[in-house]
């Protein structure tokens, strides 16, 4: 059987046909596969069943196949809408500080809390990579306590990025991925440092993950039944995702290794196997937060409207520098308060 002639007879057949019933324009068809085809459907192929229905189907919906069509048209234009006006937002706020930071300069300690306010507010994920990497080389340049304060700007950096927005699997993957390949990079430049990139990145990857998790633990427990209705899709993403936490390096690092050199991915699995090995926090709080998601979803009822959820862009690749070398600047002073507590703790002792 030619199956383009079948499919160019049947839409003609099914066009000649009265009536609006769709069962009297199925069971027509199917008397006329007897009558003019000499088969029957139960003789056909299973190509030749879905060529059969998919001609019937095309010419029924005909109709609906425009409307979509335009629909999707017009979903396509309020997004691209939608898009600039998050990028002149991005660019209205980055104005913003901007000229807070020109008028607040001069006292350190006032811009290190603007820029934690600054960080809170954008979203990071188009502009991680340069964050990263200036914040990374920052720390290697000012050459002390390294692996302590990349792990303490890692752990900063990649918490703000995952909580800009609802938690999902999807940015969970992309902002671990990004900032790990940008470790690699300067990892490979610096092989005398390499170890000491990785294992102060892990670090502050693992730190801010459990970190992230738990707020939003706590955020399932008290956000209001009709909010997370709105999400329930992305709830159940997440709910595999940390369901096994445990492979979720493992997957992200194999995902590296293609462009990577092997014996850096190996370093970091290795490093990766060390954390992991001696913190069993993730994997509880990982575990906890499913139960309490599985619990939460079942009281939600579906039919619940789509979130459309697009991120703000940004291209100022020199306002991410400055942002990178920032948080070198944030994550020190973090530090050196620690320290100096913890000294003021002893002396009293």
């Amino acid at each position: 059987m030619n199956l383009e002639t079948f499919k160019r007879d049947i839409k003609s057949r099914y066009n000649t046909i009265t009536g609006n019933e769709i069962e009297v324009k199925v069971s027509t068809m199917i008397d006329a596969l007897s009558t003019e085809w000499a088969t029957s459907p139960h003789a056909l192929s299973q190509q030749e069943l879905r060529i059969f229905t998919g001609a019937m189907i095309e010419e029924e919906g005909h109709t609906l196949y425009g409307e979509l069509e335009d629909l999707i048209a017009q979903k396509e234009r309020i997004e691209r809408q939608i898009a600039r006006k998050s990028e002149e937002l991005q660019h209205l706020k980055y104005n913003l500080y901007n000229a807070l930071e020109k008028h607040l300069s001069g006292n350190d300690e006032t811009l290190e809390k603007l820029h934690q306010v600054k960080l809170q507010s954008i979203d990071l994920l188009e502009i991680l990579e340069e964050i990263t990497e200036s914040a990374i080389i920052t720390t290697l340049e000012k050459g002390s306590d390294t692996e302590e304060t990349l792990e303490e700007i890692i752990k900063e950096i990649t918490f703000t990025a995952l909580n800009a927005n609802i938690l999902n699997a999807t940015r969970i993957r992309r902002i671990l991925a990004s900032i790990l390949q940008n470790a690699l990079n300067i990892a490979e430049a610096t092989p005398n440092q390499a170890d000491t990139i990785l294992r102060g990145t892990l670090r502050g990857i693992h730190s801010a993950l459990i970190r992230s998790i738990e707020k939003f633990r706590q955020y399932l427990l008290y956000v209001p039944e009709e909010v997370k209705a709105l999400y329930r899709d992305e709830y159940k993403t997440i709910e595999v995702e940390l369901d096994n936490v445990e492979t979720l390096y493992t997957q992200i690092i194999h995902g590296l290794l293609a462009h990577n050199d092997p014996v850096l991915i190996s370093q970091l699995q290795t490093i990766n196997n060390e954390i992991s090995s001696n913190s069993d926090e993730l994997k509880h709080l990982s575990k906890e937060t499913v139960e309490l998601l599985r619990t939460r979803l079942a009281k939600i009822k579906k039919g619940v409207t789509e979130r459309g959820n697009k991120l703000l862009k940004s291209k100022s690749a020199q306002e991410a520098k400055a942002m990178g070398t920032r948080a070198w600047s944030v994550a020190k002073s973090t530090m050196q308060g620690a320290i100096k507590g913890a000294k003021e703790a002893m002396d009293k002792k």
